[in-house]
């Protein structure tokens, strides 16, 4: 453990965070397993993985509300790794809001200013037009004297974000905030969000277990499984170019099959596929596929046979479910007015695919 920094200086902006190989347990848990990251100043980051992955603790380590085991997180050149949440001036915001209920929205908004130390407090008229200009920036102007139990829970979580924005924050940490809404809401607040990124500029990490969020959202994205860093890159890096299997599988429906590779030529059931395979690799390997990575053939050709057994509409195209011989259930995605049946005889045509030992 470092020892005790100085606290962050008072300048306001945006600032970079390096997490250096941070571990942390709970018990006889390991949450986190020597996770680097390096989040830019003035981005925002998804922190995405399923439940139990690590991507809260790690956000708390970032707060101050978790200390690491081992390892260092540095906001700008500065090793904040012993400083207290108050002194990193982040602002974090909560699925389930957190508001006072005894407070209006503008009290809300206000209380991280008025609750500072005498002398770093600003004048009451200043607080007073901080909370109107976030007012406006919320889209919430004239909601100042409303309590939280007379409001949506967009709107409450925009009073969140208002009051996180209030005290200007180095950084705004974001965990699960759209989790307690309903769909409607939450794909209202997901455009407000990026919109409100784009104006402010601030630097913002958010946890999602939601893959659609992650990608809409993000500039890039962090992708924990089970206390580890499994890929960090753009939402096209990790969404066309996965690195690990985990990844492959995480984001979307993925089918895999048994491929072979013979004198650098990929091949299922002596079939060459057109997916040009790893130089590295030779003999058995696993090949992934999205459902738009496969096309519908006559039954007897394409490198996979299989039986129509489920039809769904999925936006403008149909979600096809092939169940092969081998009783392995394969979705392909078709046009929607493709003529198909429950039961018939299909083929199956790998395009395009990414293979792994």
């Amino acid at each position: 453990m470092s020892s005790p920094a100085e606290p962050l200086t008072e300048k306001a902006g945006n600032v970079d965070i390096r997490i250096v190989d941070v571990a942390k347990e709970f018990g006889d848990e390991a949450a986190l397993y020597g996770v680097s990251l390096h989040i830019r100043a003035g981005e925002l980051l998804a922190l995405l993985g399923p439940s139990g992955s690590g991507k809260t603790t790690l956000l708390r380590i970032i707060a101050g509300l978790e200390v690491p085991d081992r390892g260092q997180v540095f906001f700008g050149e500065q090793d904040a790794t012993s400083l207290p949440v108050q002194q990193r001036r982040v602002g974090f915001v909560f699925q389930h809001y957190a508001l006072f209920r005894h407070l209006n929205v503008a009290d809300n908004i206000a209380y991280g200013l008025r609750a500072r130390p005498r002398g770093s407090r600003p004048a009451e008229k200043d607080i007073r037009r901080r909370v109107s200009d976030l007012l406006d920036l919320v889209q919430l102007s004239g909601y100042e004297r409303r309590f939280p139990g007379n409001l949506s829970g967009g709107q409450c979580q925009r009073v969140a974000l208002a009051r996180a924005l209030a005290v200007e924050p180095r950084v705004l940490l974001l965990d699960e905030p759209f989790g307690a809404l309903d769909a409607k809401v939450r794909k209202d607040l997901r455009g407000w969000i990026r919109q409100l990124h784009q104006r402010t500029g601030q630097t913002t990490i958010f946890v999602t277990h939601d893959q659609d969020e992650a990608l809409e959202l993000a500039d890039r994205v962090a992708i924990l499984n089970d206390g580890r860093l499994e890929q960090v890159g753009s939402v096209d890096d990790v969404q066309d170019r996965p690195e690990t299997p985990f990844v492959m599988a995480f984001l979307g429906d993925v089918s895999h099959f048994i491929a072979e590779v013979v004198d650098n030529q990929l091949l299922i059931q002596g079939r060459p596929v057109p997916v040009d395979p790893p130089a590295d690799l030779s003999g058995k390997v696993r090949l992934y596929c999205r459902p738009w990575d496969l096309r519908l053939a006559p039954a007897g050709e394409g490198h996979i046979a299989g039986v129509v057994t489920g039809i769904r509409r999925v936006g403008s195209l149909r979600r096809v479910e092939v169940t092969s011989p081998a009783d392995t259930k394969i979705e392909v995605e078709v046009p929607a007015a493709t003529d198909l049946r429950i039961g018939q005889d299909i083929g199956l045509e790998i395009v395009r695919g990414r293979v792994t030992e």
